[in-house]
């Protein structure tokens, strides 16, 4: 019995979760989107990203674009898995509430374009197109005290009692950003028609830092401890006095666990747009290619959390950024009011993303289809001076039934945003822009038949030990569990408008 529950207790105590990325291109990089999110069909120095073929249609000479937004976000997930209800901390409820909040002072992005002649024109653009700032998981993720929670709830099972109960210092910190800076070269063939070809380079950069320390157990209705501790006392009580090698391989069990690691690559796309004007109205379309990428490890010595997809040096790990088809529309009413349409169309299930739990870059097989944005403004310009505006972004996401795609560290629930904002002329070539941005998240759950999978990479292994019949049923470790995601976010941005 001791050589069992010795063994036992090893394999829970491998990892069985890992960190997973997930994915969000940020149409959102100059500050006149948070006014009107509909932004392919517009004409403007912006247009550097959104409507690169739509610059062909400025006046000749240099045009300059500063924007600076800040952004307040929160991540909620509440939890429901029995085994929380044995956590010393948890008040013997098996659902539990988990935040990570975000904070980015200063989103910057730089738009500059240039249009030499009736024909020939340029423009480049840098900014931040995924991810931005920290999210800080004080308390931890379920995914990472489930591996803990498992732990005396097996246990329990091979006692025969509810007699173990645990406790731990669990913390989650993710930065993700993904860098991007696109130049691109357009020729406008007449008064109508425009075309533009660029290349993006994107920089991406993702560092985790999470831990799994000070592992404590209860063992009936005693004081906590540490867990190695409470376990070889519980087994001495039971008859099963351990060696001091046996006593050292159970400290060994318990050790803390780290994770430092630093992801980062560089990958490019061409990116090609049209823009048709005739009247009031113009139609524009852009199409950015898929983004190879695969992303290298950086981790500190030791602080691997024993995860084969953070072993430092690792290169293959796929982290692709999907081709998006834009189109946009803006129609001019009168000669001071105008109203914008857009939608844009991911084509996700043709990029690659890392699965840690295949160990292969197959994840988007798990999503049912591909994801778009449906975008509307109207601006109106009440004198010479000054613009006011607003807009709406609908985002839909198809991530499926079972949601297996999303984790408690990325997901994107479907989000309606609104926005408005004004724009100032102080001169005829120096304009201001102030305005705010609001997004409205839905309510998104993740049914799990087995919670994180933590049950059944415990039973598989148990399967390998060869362990007598009746000593534990491996099939009572796959109990399942829910993950119900909800995220808030709300942006403010002032930008500075230049042409010479």
């Amino acid at each position: 019995m001791k050589k069992q529950l010795l063994t036992f207790a090893a394999v829970l105590m491998t990892g069985t979760s890992a960190l997973a990325g997930g994915y969000l291109t940020n149409t959102n990089q100059n500050v006149a989107f948070l006014r009107n999110p509909a932004q392919t069909g517009t004409i403007g120095v912006h247009g550097a990203y959104s409507n690169p073929a739509g610059v062909g249609f400025l006046d000749k000479g240099w045009y300059l674009g500063l924007n600076s937004q800040t952004a307040f976000q929160t991540r909620q997930i509440d939890s429901d898995y029995a085994p929380f209800a044995l956590g010393l901390q948890n008040e013997g409820k098996s659902k539990k509430h988990f935040e990570g909040r975000t904070t980015v002072p200063v989103i910057p992005s730089f738009d500059l374009a240039y249009v030499h002649d009736e024909h020939w024109f340029g423009s480049f653009h840098f900014g931040i197109t995924s991810g931005g700032g920290k999210a800080n998981f004080k308390d931890g993720l379920g995914s990472f005290e489930s591996q803990i929670a498992i732990i005396p709830a097996a246990l329990n099972g091979i006692v025969g009692a509810q007699a173990f109960m645990y406790d731990s210092k669990i913390k989650m910190l993710g930065e993700q950003y993904t860098f991007s800076a696109q130049l691109n070269f357009g020729y406008r063939l007449n008064d109508n028609l425009s075309f533009s070809l660029g290349i993006r380079g994107n920089y991406l950069k993702n560092h985790f830092d999470a831990s799994i320390k000070d592992i404590q157990f209860s063992y009936a209705g005693g004081p906590a401890a540490p867990a190695a501790t409470v376990l070889i006392g519980a087994l001495g009580n039971m008859g099963m006095n351990l060696s001091p090698e046996q006593q050292a391989a159970v400290q060994g069990m318990f050790a803390d666990r780290e994770l430092d690691c630093s992801q980062s690559a560089i990958a490019f796309n061409p990116v090609i747009g049209i823009d048709y004007k005739i009247g009031g109205l113009n139609l524009a379309a852009r199409y950015e290619f898929n983004t190879s990428v695969r992303l290298k490890n950086k981790t500190a010595e030791g602080k691997d959390a024993g995860l084969e997809q953070y072993k430092d040096g690792r290169d293959d790990l796929a982290a692709d950024i999907p081709a998006i088809f834009a189109f946009g529309a803006q129609y001019s009413i009168l000669e001071n009011l105008r109203v914008s349409a857009g939608a844009n169309y991911y084509f996700d299930k043709q990029s690659k993303v890392y699965n840690s739990a295949s160990g292969k870059n197959d994840k988007t097989d798990l999503i049912n289809g591909n994801s778009f944005e449906l975008l509307g403004g109207i601006e109106w310009d009440p004198f010479k001076q000054l613009t006011v505006g607003c807009g709406v972004q609908y985002a839909h996401f198809d991530w499926g039934e079972d949601a297996a795609f999303l984790t408690d560290q990325s997901f994107n629930p479907n989000s309606l945003s609104v926005g408005a904002g004004i724009r100032y002329n102080v001169t005829e070539k120096i304009g201001i822009d102030l305005c705010v941005f609001k997004s409205f998240y839905s309510h998104l759950t993740k049914k799990m038949d087995d919670y994180n999978g933590v049950g059944a990479a415990t039973a598989a292994k148990l399967g390998a030990l060869g362990l007598p019949a009746g000593t534990l049923d491996p099939s009572k470790l796959i109990i399942p569990g829910s993950d119900r995601f909800y995220r808030t976010s709300f942006v403010f941005g002032v930008g500075l408008n230049f042409a010479f």
